[in-house]
């Protein structure tokens, strides 16, 4: 089975803010029975806070480290490897496994051999119903984080200044027209400019459609922000957040080699979810 990561950030009821990264490979699908032991690792990270010679290898070492833990605990007790949480002072592995094998700690304890620095603690435990995984992953709205983080590092990949300001587009679709002009009227208080508004028949339940924009650059913060914000509107209001859109803003190098095309509009939100299965880099994208 391939893996299918899902990459997205989340605030906690307690206000710890954290990137998860898990498989959505197992999403939708029955606990396996077979793999009732949850297994974690998490690993203090304090030493790169307060070492400038460790925060620069950190990244590598790290992604060294993932790699080692998830191959050793694949091959000495069957273990999958379904996500990760980072936050600011911790990063944790998940995985499960068969029953019995290798005490965990042992075999943590030679991959972390490499990472003599680092406070570390190993634990396991039952987890027949996988409940530890659904709470990893994404509700509604951090699938669009997840989307917005694959479509930030598509734009980026293909050549896109993302520190460049422009406007960015939302879609957002009602189902009566009073519920579209409330939420306008509420998307202009937040900021954003009313670009179009439209009715399409062919959507019977959400006929209203509403175009709104904000100029700001392609942070990942600022995007997850305003999608947040628009999907919470849309949700007031009986509609539903479509996605987003903004011009592409290119890199000279690949305008001269491909020819300059004009300003393009690229679509974002539920059609992108097949562009899930980009490989997104350590840390920041795995």
């Amino acid at each position: 089975m391939g893996k299918q990561w899902d990459y997205f950030h989340r605030t906690t009821d307690r206000k710890e803010h954290m990137t998860v990264l898990v498989d959505a490979a197992h999403a939708g699908k029955p606990p396996r029975p077979d793999f009732p032991r949850l297994l974690s690792v998490v690993i203090n990270l304090y030493a790169i806070a307060s070492d400038k010679k460790e925060r620069e290898s950190a990244h590598a070492k790290l992604g060294m480290l993932e790699r080692s833990l998830e191959e050793t605990l694949a091959e000495r007790r069957q273990a999958l490897y379904i996500g990760r949480i980072n936050t600011e002072t911790r990063l944790e592995f998940y995985y499960y496994a068969k029953e019995g094998g290798e005490p965990l700690q042992g075999i943590a304890a030679q991959a972390m051999a490499a990472c003599p620095n680092y406070r570390w603690v190993a634990s396991e435990r039952d987890d027949a119903d996988w409940s530890f995984y659904a709470y990893l992953r994404p509700n509604e709205v951090e699938k669009l984080y997840a989307r917005n983080s694959i479509l930030l590092r598509s734009l980026t990949e293909n050549g896109d200044r993302l520190g460049i300001a422009r406007h960015v587009y939302h879609w957002l679709r009602f189902g009566t027209k009073e519920d579209m002009r409330q939420a306008a009227d509420n998307a202009k208080r937040l900021g954003y400019s009313i670009v179009n508004s439209d009715t399409d028949a062919d959507k019977p339940a959400f006929q209203h459609t509403l175009i709104i924009s904000k100029k700001h650059a392609l942070a990942i913060g600022a995007m997850n922000d305003s999608v947040g914000e628009l999907y919470a509107l849309a949700r007031e209001y009986a509609g539903k957040y479509e996605g987003w859109g903004t011009d592409t803003r290119r890199k000279l190098w690949r305008k001269l080699k491909e020819g300059i095309r004009g300003r393009r509009i690229a679509l974002a939100g539920i059609v992108l979810l097949a562009a899930a299965l980009i490989a997104l880099p350590w840390i920041v994208v795995r």
